[in-house]
């Protein structure tokens, strides 16, 4: 199914982001390879955490296609690999022309100043993109105003607004067929994966977010989500989608009718979304249960009602008690994301989210250190309390300093990591959580997985979700 790059030869390649410690389908790039193969380039597709490439199997490989673009997706916790590949791409060919897509980009256009890499992408940059590669591949003059697009320039950086496409349905289908299939994780199932987008943007702003730079809400049509499913379903055999739409049941309306398309179409397969505890009742649950919806992702954030509305979610303590237990009557597992270090947040606040994870008791819990991603509120907060290093994403790339971490001053560096693994040990050791997934570890390699993911959390660095 999936191509096998050896001995093709492609006009573009794109470089997934580099994480190997769960092999998260990353597909916001199949959106731009589909624009491109529509135009007539030939477009190859790297994952290297997925296939379990190091390095040098990704730089030999993109030098064995003859590659004249290479588009590398970077998280901000996956800098380290784009600032060394990238280098050693340019100290191999420096005329290979590298782009950097992905949030960090979108948040802080500066990182091109400290790496080998001329161009940028932000926002909808799907057709930004297509004018760049035509420009270079067909020796055309760049259009150095074109949104979406970031040039670097005489030490100077030209940076456009975002890309917008205002009706997202005029794209094709992403290259989900160039995806790795069936090597993706997922602590929620042990079936075949694939992540999927029916909607961009969110109405919401969290202090803490890492989508600053989404735009306006928009929506994909019923009809082309159903003929996407479909073919993810049916053609390319995923068993589980999870939709990545930052809140899945904003409109009540949309969710019920798609849900009765899927059931009409007789599409079978499970699938997850996330949502906000507020926006689901007895009716949406029951309907999306009866198509197919197996897990349903909250931002709990923190046990503590005062710390979560200062971050801009303003939730009570009920709601998210009320929620949960509702999907547990509907037989729909859950999932809860909390995080240890907010601004401000106390030990015994931190501790109150350990408490009331128990109490909702989801299927999985999520806990995370709270990172400083750029350009969101948090961030600012840090640099301007003199908390953070506004050059601490730089120095984390260039492998200077370990994963950013967000301490805040009101609890000691040290308190906060024992209330870190405090709350996966908790959790994940009681005999309540561990039986809950007896019935996933029928596969081993699900089962190595699963145990792999929870050291890597609870004894590595900080992960970017």
């Amino acid at each position: 199914m999936k191509r096998v790059i050896g001995s093709l030869r492609f006009d573009i390649i794109f470089i997934q982001p580099m994480d190997m410690f769960s092999s998260v389908p990353y597909v916001k790039s199949l959106g731009h390879i589909s624009v491109l193969r529509n135009k007539g380039f030939k477009v190859g597709l790297i994952d290297p955490a997925a296939d379990k490439k190091n390095i040098s199997h990704v730089l030999e490989e993109i030098l064995e296609s003859q590659a004249k673009v290479v588009v590398i997706s970077a998280f901000p916790s996956t800098l380290p690999f784009a600032y060394r590949l990238s280098n050693l791409l340019f100290k191999t060919n420096p005329n290979i022309r590298m782009v950097l897509e992905g949030y960090h980009i979108n948040a802080s256009p500066d990182i091109l100043f400290h790496l080998p890499i001329k161009y940028g992408l932000r926002g909808d940059s799907e057709f930004a993109l297509l004018h760049l590669c035509n420009s270079l591949l067909r020796d055309e003059d760049i259009d150095e105003t074109t949104k979406g697009l970031i040039i670097k320039k005489d030490n100077k950086l030209i940076v456009n607004d975002f890309g917008y496409i205002k009706d997202i349905n005029i794209l094709p289908i992403p290259a989900y067929d160039l995806m790795s299939y069936g090597k993706y994780f997922s602590a929620s199932t042990n079936k075949k994966i694939m992540h999927y987008f029916s909607a961009r943007g969110c109405p919401y702003d969290c202090n803490f977010c890492a989508f600053a730079a989404q735009r306006s809400y928009r929506v994909l049509s019923e009809e082309i989500v159903i003929d996407h499913l479909s073919y993810l379903i049916n053609t390319l055999k995923y068993e589980w989608i999870e939709f990545m739409d930052l809140t899945f049941t904003i409109s009540k309306k949309r969710v019920l009718s798609l849900c009765e398309k899927i059931l009409e179409q007789n599409i079978h397969f499970d699938w997850g979304c996330e949502t906000r505890a507020d926006l689901i009742d007895e009716e949406l649950v029951s309907k999306m249960y009866d198509a197919g919806c197996r897990k349903i992702t909250f931002g709990v954030e923190s046990g503590n009602e005062v710390v979560r509305f200062k971050t801009g979610k303003k939730i009570t303590n009920k709601q998210f008690i009320d929620a949960f237990a509702l999907c547990k009557k509907h037989k729909i597992r859950t999932m809860a994301n909390f995080i240890i270090g907010h601004p401000g947040e106390t030990e015994r606040q931190a501790q109150e989210s350990i408490d009331f994870s128990k109490e909702i008791d989801p299927f999985n819990v999520f806990f995370t250190r709270m990172t400083p991603l750029p350009d969101v509120e948090v961030f600012y907060q840090g640099v301007k309390n003199k908390e953070i290093d506004p050059g601490i994403w730089v120095k984390y790339m260039k492998g200077e300093i370990e994963h950013p971490v967000y301490y805040p001053s009101s609890m000691m560096p040290e308190t906060m990591e024992r209330l870190y693994k405090k709350a996966l040990y908790s959790y994940y050791l009681r005999w309540s959580t561990v039986k809950q997934y007896a019935f996933l570890f029928k596969k081993p390699k699900y089962l190595i997985n699963t145990v792999m993911v929870f050291l890597s959390f609870t004894f590595g660095t900080p992960k970017f979700k």
